[in-house]
């Protein structure tokens, strides 16, 4: 067993700090789900990355949509381990399914969406629409 010498009420604190910023910015916040995994999200001259922390989340329990500027991810994690009888003495991994949702404030690609997951990270590039060149025409 392992000792926890953070100060006590330190998770709770955490969680109620998160909580706060949610509300501060709803455009990010976590939707309805059991847990909220954390990202983050950065903006490059022709794209908008959002990475999210899916450590133990599986592929196919995973999903993405991207519609009218809102990216949305659900999901599930299991919990990571199973054993009839077992006493837990700290379970802290939080399970269960996930929904996440990003309003996008600049114009993407839907259809140039890609993402990956490797290692527990899932990346999600947006490319950015780039605006038409102007074209003088002339009357015939």
């Amino acid at each position: 067993m392992t000792r926890d010498y953070s100060p006590p009420g330190e998770a709770l604190r955490a969680h109620m700090r998160r909580l706060l910023h949610n509300m501060e910015r709803p455009e990010m916040s976590g939707d309805d789900g059991a847990w909220t995994p954390a990202v983050d999200i950065v903006e490059t001259t022709d794209a908008i990355i959002i990475i999210a922390d899916l450590a133990g989340v599986e592929r196919q329990g995973l999903k993405i949509m991207v519609d009218d500027q809102v990216v949305r991810l659900f999901g599930r994690r299991e919990p990571t381990l199973r054993v009839a009888g077992a006493r837990y003495h700290r379970m802290e991994i939080e399970t269960g399914e996930f929904v996440r949702s990003f309003r996008i404030t600049v114009p993407i690609v839907p259809n140039r969406v890609e993402a990956s997951l490797s290692d527990g990270l899932l990346r999600i590039v947006l490319p950015k629409r780039t605006r038409a060149a102007s074209v003088e025409v002339q009357a015939v």
